[in-house]
């Protein structure tokens, strides 16, 4: 039975199987974020006939509009995907903007790579194939800028490379549509040149990085570095300061120096694709594709066609050797675990106000360095007034509950944190990328929106959901410069007692505070999956922000991302639990709607976030501003039937 969508109040990004978009049917969801969610649509004029459908979660969406004015004129090409139809929902005139595409049964690049383990010739013809789309594009002004393995599908019937996804992309001419530093992007794939631009002109009003052909070209050559070994060159898991300075200052060890199958002129490739300076790359895909095609031609036979990697049998439960098989992934290196020395890489960043390294442990044990006699000195005047004062700010602040279990010395205040890239999962069709919008270009958060069931993938294909999440979190905005060191104590003593007061329920000069979210229904589904993994409503598990210990950290509204601490239930480790974060009345609330397990399952969940003193919501450390809350990296979630 057909669902009309225009006479329910639907939102467009949990569109039900069944639901009449103009002429299509959809037929499943494959996956949904910040900006659109995409369909496995039937045209219901030709039965049986499926396309991929990208459906506007704003109106007057400026992103969607102008993907589709590029998809429609400016990036047409044979391994490009193809647009169909493009009309608004549910009104025709100021409804939702929605585009109909090719449907591409297939597994992105690394999967297909890792699933298949083609010969190194294969590859290199897949690749060639991706270098001249680029190049083309690139001849026409157009700039993917979020190029990644999971934006190009290998279509299963052919073994043809689609690429897809021009959500962020860009065309000479067209209207800026963000006001942003850099452009939405994936972190780790920046080129070390907008990453060396973010650094000097992140503080800039209206500095904005023109992203050129080389960026797209450069972020072929780190995906390409994943493709053939299984490793990023620059771990996503880095903090935010940490990977930038590895972009722009760290040469990662060469593919062919950890997988020896490789061929060396391939391996060349791909370092080349990584220089440093943009110059010293190949300047266009028509390059890239010249020179692979020159190494296989002068290279031998068998390094060519041997197999990316080697094959590793697998065995079942009681320890026999069975028929599947998998591949092996080559050791990273040790000796490039290390990372560079801070004084010769980070020196650059640690005079930045807006970008702050996480010290050592080593450093933490120790706590803060002693101060000079002649400040300490400086400071006795007040003292006598002050020291009793200061006590009893910590005595309320301590007994009423505001102090978190780790000792201050160790809460460091961390710049914004970035949920990196994720593996994507299995299942049929389409790729999207959830893209959440950053402080910088967002007038308001990315909605809640209700996650479904993993779709099951079709008994006659085994090809991939490409919901892959994008990983930019945020803009990585500068955090609040260090207080003015002339007066500290003064200052650090009024902001104690203004605290503690605050805890005591007195008033504190501050930000206006907004009240707890409204009630809300969970996802669909999201009971009876909790149910099946064996988690209760009213269950409790620890769980922290990724990539960081027991510290303080700054987030935003909107879309996030915590990890599970150890296993819980039926939900391995390490799971990561997303959803939304809302700023309250002196908390952070978090309802989280979905559970991704390590190896790709998603799993619709209701689950809120209390902090450290087991209440609702995290609460809110000083600090932060207008459009962040400095909380604490650590506390719990607990699993709930309605949000309340």
């Amino acid at each position: 039975m057909s669902v009309h969508a225009e006479n329910w109040q639907v939102h467009p990004g949990v569109l039900g199987p069944g639901t009449e978009v103009g002429s299509w049917r959809v037929v499943e969801r494959l996956g949904v974020g910040g900006y659109g969610a995409v369909y496995r649509v039937e045209d219901m004029a030709r039965p049986g006939d499926f396309y991929a459908m990208k459906m506007a979660l704003r109106p007057g969406d400026e992103r969607a509009e102008r993907e589709v004015q590029l998809l429609m004129s400016k990036a047409m090409h044979p391994n490009v995907v193809r647009l169909h139809a493009t009309g608004r929902w549910p009104h025709p005139q100021t409804g939702y903007l929605y585009f109909v595409m090719d449907w591409v049964p297939g597994l992105a690049l690394h999967t297909w790579v890792e699933t298949v383990n083609p010969t190194f010739r294969q590859l290199a013809e897949v690749v060639g194939k991706v270098a001249l789309a680029l190049g083309a594009l690139h001849d026409k002004g157009v700039l993917h800028r979020d190029f990644k393995p999971e934006h190009v599908l290998i279509r299963e019937r052919d073994v043809e490379p689609i690429l897809l996804d021009f959500g962020v992309g860009r065309y000479a001419g067209a209207d800026t549509v963000t006001t942003a530093v850099l452009p939405p992007a994936t972190l780790h794939l920046l080129s070390p040149e907008a990453v060396r631009f973010f650094r000097k002109h992140y503080e800039r009003p209206g500095a904005r990085y023109e992203a050129r052909a080389t960026d797209d070209l450069y972020a072929l050559g780190v995906s390409l570095y994943r493709v053939v070994t299984g490793h990023w060159p620059f771990s996503p898991e880095l903090p935010p300061d940490m990977l930038y300075a590895a972009v722009e200052g760290r040469v990662p060890p060469a593919p062919a120096a950890f997988n020896r199958r490789m061929p060396r002129a391939f391996s060349d490739v791909i370092m080349r694709l990584l220089a440093k300076k943009p110059e010293s790359r190949f300047q266009t895909g028509h390059e890239v594709r010249d020179e692979l095609v020159a190494a296989v031609t002068f290279g031998t036979p068998d390094e060519w066609g041997r197999s990316v990697f080697e094959w590793e049998g697998m065995r079942d439960a009681a320890g026999v050797p069975g028929g599947a098989r998998r591949i092996r992934r080559p050791e990273w290196p040790t000796a490039s675990k290390t990372f560079p020395p801070r004084k010769l890489v980070l020196g650059p960043f640690l005079s930045m106000p807006g970008l702050r390294v996480r010290r050592s442990r080593a450093e933490l044990d120790r706590g803060p360095a002693p101060e000079p006699f002649q400040q300490r000195r400086r400071r006795w005047p007040y003292s006598a007034g002050l020291v009793a004062a200061l006590a009893l700010g910590l005595w309320v602040t301590k007994v009423l509950g505001w102090w978190p279990g780790a000792p201050p010395s160790k809460e460091i205040p961390a710049a914004s944190r970035v949920v990196m890239a994720n593996e994507p999962v299995r299942s049929s069709g389409y790729e999207v990328a959830l893209q959440v919008e950053s402080s910088e270009t967002a007038t308001a958060a990315a909605p809640l929106l209700v996650a479904s069931t993993p779709a099951a993938a079709a008994p006659a294909t085994h090809v991939e959901d490409q919901t892959a999440v994008k990983t930019l979190k945020t803009a990585f905005p500068p955090t609040t410069p260090a207080m003015n060191a002339k007066a500290p104590a003064l200052r650090t003593v009024g902001k104690v007692l203004c605290m503690g007061a605050t805890s005591a329920a007195l008033a504190c000069t501050g930000p206006q505070v907004r009240p707890a979210p409204p009630s809300e229904s969970c996802p669909p589904g999201a009971e009876g999956a909790m149910e099946r993994l064996g988690i209760g409503v009213g269950e409790i598990h620890p769980l922290k922000f990724p990539g960081t210990q027991r510290q303080v950290i700054s987030v935003r509204e909107g879309y996030t991302e915590w990890e599970v601490i150890g296993e819980w239930e039926g939900l391995p480790y390490p799971t990561r639990l997303s959803g939304r974060l809302v700023f309250g009345d002196g908390r952070v609330y978090g309802r989280l709607t979905e559970a991704r397990t390590p190896k790709g399952e998603r799993i619709p969940v209701c689950m809120v976030l209390y902090g450290t003193d087991l209440k609702l919501g995290l609460l809110r450390k000083p600090g932060g501003g207008a459009n962040t809350a400095q909380v604490f990296s650590v506390g719990t979630v607990k699993a709930v039937e309605r949000f309340d």
